[in-house]
């Protein structure tokens, strides 16, 4: 069993949790999402006269680089974002307003690929094949059920202040990228969530319009087979076949780029406090130093910028989650001294380590 470190008021100590533990997953800070969610979040929040400006600023992005064609961001990046605006915009349901804003071209080339789908079936496996194209936060996967399939949505992260938000975007805008590229009148077969009945749950029936269940044991869309099976307008053997192998394509490269950086993170989580020299990282990968630079670079992002988001996600879980002082927190994350930890703190979340415990106390 761990042992509690006695402190000098006669309280114990929590001890600092696991590296793998929660949000200190060394992934939750990997820049590897495409920012569709956050451009409609963006979208939706400005027609109701509010700029999310400032939250993209704060979690290190802007709203013109959201519109770049290679941007990515990472789940702690989308998560702060989603977290201030439903705080500022002050609506419990923005994920449905989201979600249904969405049309169609909303997915790029995925949306594209659903539209020239011979049936619905063909269109739904094609989005859950391919659905880190899309932004989204969650993992999807599809699977029969008694007369249809179902479309099962599970977390990446323990985050229960999000779970609700991202699932109702999710199914949300598959609802509507249905009725826009298929038929207005689409209703799937039914819909199940794990969480409570919110005090919002009658726009569930009146968006979705289909029986929804509360509480439920796990998160699904359900599709009925006469559904399933139906025609789509747009449908394009030809089509399909480029976008299914521009898609295959893409998603070997980013497997491939994820893998490398997941790779490093990991590597770099470990050695902590002692960070890895990249000549020593590039030498276990079997490639030069200057290669491993490039290959990052590819990736949008550099062997420092890695080194400094792990140190991030280890200092957010040490602090929020330990009464470690901040020389202790310091030491194990390879700084210098507490110092060096406050400038970085103030860099990274734009606030200090008393503030940023203080915000997650609040929160438990």
């Amino acid at each position: 069993m761990p042992s509690h470190e006695p402190v000098p008021d006669g309280r114990t100590r929590r001890p600092a949790a696991p590296l793998t533990a929660g949000l200190a997953d060394p992934r939750y800070g990997s820049a590897t999402i495409t920012p569709h969610l956050l451009r409609y979040l963006t979208l939706v929040a400005a027609e109701r006269g509010h700029d999310l400006g400032p939250s993209l600023r704060r979690a290190g992005l802007s709203a013109a680089a959201l519109s770049a064609v290679d941007q990515r961001v990472s789940y702690r990046q989308g998560s702060s974002v989603i977290r201030e605006a439903m705080r500022d915009l002050g609506d419990p349901a923005l994920g449905l307003a989201v979600g249904r804003r969405q049309r169609v071209t909303a997915w790029g080339l995925v949306g594209l690929g659903l539209q020239a789908s011979p049936t619905l079936h063909d269109a739904l496996r094609l989005g859950v094949r391919h659905h880190g194209v899309t932004g989204s936060m969650l993992d999807y996967r599809i699977e029969p059920v008694p007369d249809g399939a179902a479309i099962l949505a599970t977390a990446r992260y323990t985050d229960s202040g999000l779970r609700a938000f991202l699932l109702e975007e999710a199914f949300g805008s598959i609802v509507a990228l249905i009725r826009d590229a298929w038929q207005e009148e689409f209703a799937p077969h039914s819909l199940a969530v794990r969480h409570a009945r919110p005090p919002y749950g009658d726009e569930y029936e009146r968006y979705f319009r289909c029986p929804v269940t509360f509480g439920a044991p796990d998160d699904r869309i359900v599709f009925g087979t006469a559904c399933l099976n139906s025609p789509l307008p747009g449908a394009d053997a030809y089509t399909l076949a480029q976008v299914v192998e521009l898609l295959d394509a893409a998603r070997t490269r980013r497997r491939e780029r994820q893998d490398l950086v997941q790779g490093l993170e990991v590597s770099v989580a470990r050695g902590l406090p002692h960070v890895p020299p990249l000549a020593q990282q590039a030498l276990a990968r079997g490639m030069s130093e200057r290669t491993l630079r490039r290959r990052l670079a590819e990736d949008g992002t550099s062997y420092e910028a890695l080194v400094d988001s792990v140190r991030l996600v280890r200092a957010e879980e040490l602090m929020t989650t330990s009464d470690l002082p901040l020389h202790r927190i310091a030491a194990m994350l390879g700084f210098s001294d507490a110092r060096t930890l406050r400038r970085a703190v103030a860099r990274w979340f734009g606030t200090s380590p008393s503030a940023l415990r203080g915000s997650a106390a609040r929160r438990q």
